[in-house]
């Protein structure tokens, strides 16, 4: 290699500034607050701030800050145990063992059978031959897909990239509707936009929708609260599905396509569908694995079965998927985003933790506690939801969001008396609603906001709109259904237990 790789190193300007800044007045922090977890402090923000900058790719960012963490001797590199054998301070390594990060990696594999085998694409045709007569026909199409690919492909910069955008975009242009024109506003601003919703939909009803929700999961068992695949799911159920009928149909009316009627949807579907031809093997395989793993997540939320364990039904579905020759090693090997976000999941979760143990997450919950004395947990708990969203104005990664707020906000409304349950799930769902902001919010955002079928200004105009409804959908019907379900109280859904009982 003649030529090194490039480094944004203007990116790590902002990021030293903020970290050296807040490590010098470490003389003068906060009374009440340890030397070491000022420190942990100090590098969490700066390694927050360079996930937003990005001197690094997310993975590089993260894995500076544990080494930083190690050298300033804030974390061992192996867990250290006392004479009894217990561990009391956990090493850089055992973050590397976290069940969540391993979760998501396996389901990145897994969604690459998806692609590989073309499933994904065959599904999409299906649903536009079925429900493409009408242009909000094929949105509610469009919404219908993810919501299914939600379930099967974890990350929710590759459900759109790989299989919503290249579909939005195929139907769009065979209605002569052109990004960078006038005629974009045929078919495909609608569709484009449409899209963007209905990822934020599929992300909100699967815990493995997307990163951030993982993210949440773990810092809410810190709190003491289980997050499961089924949990996640039933609470989201009902906000989902009413906003999956209500979206669709705000858009076209705020947005409206100048083609309403699309008869053409159909037969270009069939064309692409007899391009396929019959379902191939492998694509039987992995619909038979997927709904397998599926089966085993909810039956893992309803039943504590130690083998059901969630990272170990990725596993099992991965191996069957190697085993049947699905995939190669070399696929999964050559999966990238598993293995990146397997690093830097597994440091920001370790990170958190330290805050945890050296005391700064209990300071910061009894400081704002004691500042908001007398205010009822409801309040508080709107307020915080409010924050939680408009705050990611200022974000472009809901993973650095999640990271850097969701464990202090939980700990602050639990503290003030809001249920656990309610508060964990509602900031988790706010961390995926909060997308519908800018044209930089989240992988998705990125890729449909930059097309050329929706301006900035419209997107930015109809986003903040969507945004309110989002929360009042969420915060009213949504806090509703998981108080009926039994969630507010209850770090498990009572309809588990119940099932369980019988």
């Amino acid at each position: 290699m003649k030529n090194l790789e490039k480094v944004n190193y203007k990116g790590f300007i902002w990021s030293l500034v903020v970290g050296i800044v807040l490590w010098l007045i470490t003389p003068w922090r906060p009374r009440g607050l340890s030397l070491q977890a000022w420190e942990m402090f100090a590098i969490f923000v700066a390694t927050i701030v360079g996930c937003i900058t990005k001197p690094l790719p997310i993975g590089g960012t993260t894995l500076l800050g544990m080494v930083v963490t190690v050298l300033v001797g804030l974390a061992p590199v192996k867990d250290v145990v006392n004479s009894k054998g217990v561990v009391i301070q956990t090493g850089i390594l055992s973050s590397f063992g976290n069940s969540a990060a391993w979760l998501i990696a396996m389901a990145f594999i897994m969604a690459h059978g998806i692609s590989k085998t073309g499933l994904g694409n065959r599904v999409a045709y299906l649903m536009i031959k079925k429900f493409g007569k009408r242009s909000i026909g094929i949105g509610y199409a469009v919404t219908g897909l993810e919501l299914i690919m939600g379930a099967l492909i974890p990350s929710n910069s590759a459900r759109t990239g790989g299989v919503t955008w290249p579909i939005v975009e195929s139907i769009s242009k065979s209605y002569k509707s052109n990004p960078h024109d006038p005629s974009r506003k045929k078919i495909g601003a609608y569709l484009d936009f449409t899209a963007f919703h209905a990822n934020i939909l599929s992300t909100a009803l699967f815990i493995t929708g997307a990163a951030p929700n993982l993210v949440a999961q773990q810092m809410a068992a810190q709190k003491g609260y289980q997050m499961s695949w089924i949990s996640w799911f039933w609470a989201g159920l009902v906000p989902v599905i009413v906003a999956t009928l209500i979206i669709p149909i705000v858009i076209y009316k705020m947005y409206p396509p100048e083609i309403t009627k699309t008869p053409n949807a159909k037969n270009w579907a069939d064309g692409k569908l007899k391009e396929m031809g019959p379902m191939s093997e492998p694509e039987k395989i992995v619909a038979i694995v997927f709904s397998l793993a599926i089966l085993l997540w909810v039956l893992s939320g309803f039943f504590k079965i130690p083998q059901l364990n969630s990272a170990f039904v990725a596993f099992l579905a991965v191996t069957l998927l190697l085993i049947t020759g699905v995939l190669s090693m070399e696929d999964a090997l050559h999966e990238t985003g598993a293995w990146n976000i397997l690093i830097w999941l597994s440091i920001l979760i370790l990170m958190a933790g330290k805050l945890i143990s050296y005391g700064f997450i209990d300071w910061f919950a009894k400081f704002i506690q004691s500042e908001v004395h007398g205010i009822s947990w409801g309040l508080v708990l709107v307020v915080l939801v409010l924050l939680m969203f408009y705050t990611h104005y200022f974000f472009a990664s809901g993973t650095a969001h999640m990271t850097a707020l969701y464990l202090p906000f939980l700990t602050v409304a639990t503290a003030m008396g809001a249920p656990l349950g309610l508060s964990a799930m509602l900031l988790a769902f706010t961390g995926v609603i909060n997308a519908s902001t800018t044209h930089y919010a989240n992988g998705p955002a990125s890729i449909l906001a930059t097309t050329g079928y929706v301006k900035q200004k419209e997107w930015w105009k109809m986003n903040f709109i969507l945004g309110i409804l989002y929360m009042l959908i969420f915060s009213i019907v949504g806090s509703l259904w998981m108080k009926i379900i039994g969630v507010w109280f209850s770090p498990l859904i009572s309809i588990q237990k119940k099932l369980i009982q019988k």
